[in-house]
């Protein structure tokens, strides 16, 4: 039986529990952050927490606990008997309900910290490049969610699994304008030519950990980069496409629905940046990590 952090609390997973009525399941009022941890070492911790106060600031959510007390809960989590390589879920609920329907919240938050053993997409998928399929749902540019990493995620669940029956890796989501914004959990990027394309944040998308990685690795490398919108009809005259996030780091697309992405295998521009990379895993966590397939 696993251990689950709750509320400063190390307990056994099976006595974690919170309220029927907190905000969390009435109204999916929570905000989440997927973390990572190499050899029992966290990955950009203090950038995920960055992240998820912008949450909270955004969904006008206050958790009064501190970026040192989450990360020492944290550690607590790992050395309560974790897998060395895990996937870390932290998660702000809107607290119990106080009968009002309303954003406020006289309540306070609950704070729950889990981990599970990390499960890496095969190497298979990196050697051939993955496929994906766009979603039928759009994104409407002025929702205020997309931006938001909340626990609101029916939709996304929705088109993963339609990915999924179709035979593909994952879902692509576009804008009302067809431009291509992210995928279900992902970040994605583009070659064309020489450069190193991705959809800006300006877009109704989730701004990444691993996507300001991506960026700065290509800066190290020298790699021209523009943040601007991608029409869904301009990606076949890509020569790569990646999908990334902090579980997956950068995985390679070879084809977005019936379009061959370039030579249809990982590119020399995607290799040049997992190589990077892993190289910069390797220097933060002192973890030495396993070359690209």
């Amino acid at each position: 039986m696993s251990n689950v952090y709750l509320n400063g609390k190390i307990i056994p997973e099976d006595e974690a529990f919170i309220p029927a009525n907190d905000r969390s399941i009435l109204f999916g009022d929570a905000a989440y952050e997927t973390l990572r941890t190499y050899s029992g070492k966290f990955f950009r911790l203090p950038e995920h927490l960055k992240r998820l106060r912008k949450t909270l600031t955004g969904m006008e959510l206050t958790l009064p606990v501190s970026d040192e007390d989450i990360i020492a809960g944290a550690g607590m989590l790992m050395d309560s008997g974790h897998a060395p390589d895990s996937r870390v879920r932290l998660t702000v609920t809107g607290g119990v309900h106080s009968e009002e329907i309303r954003l406020r919240r006289p309540n306070p938050p609950s704070l729950i910290m889990t981990a599970r053993p990390l499960t890496a997409p095969p190497t298979a998928a990196y050697e051939r490049g993955v496929r994906v399929v766009v979603a039928s749902a759009r994104i409407h540019t002025h929702s205020p969610l997309p931006r938001l990493k909340t626990t609101n995620r029916l939709m996304h669940l929705m088109a993963k699994e339609d990915a999924l029956a179709k035979a593909a890796w994952d879902a692509l989501f576009c804008d009302e304008n067809d431009c291509v914004l992210e995928g279900t959990m992902t970040n994605v990027f583009f070659v064309f030519g020489e450069e190193l394309v991705t959809p800006p944040l300006s877009s109704p998308l989730l701004a990444g950990v691993t996507r300001d990685m991506v960026l700065e690795t290509a800066r190290d490398e020298n790699i021209a980069i523009r943040e601007a919108p991608v029409p869904l009809a301009e990606v076949g005259q890509a020569t790569e496409a990646i999908l990334t996030s902090t579980t997956i780091e950068l995985l390679p697309i070879r084809e977005i629905e019936n379009q061959r992405i370039g030579s249809g295998r990982p590119g020399p521009i995607w290799r040049r940046l997992i190589e990077r990379y892993r190289a910069k895993v390797s220097e933060e966590t002192g973890v030495l990590q396993t070359p690209v397939p």
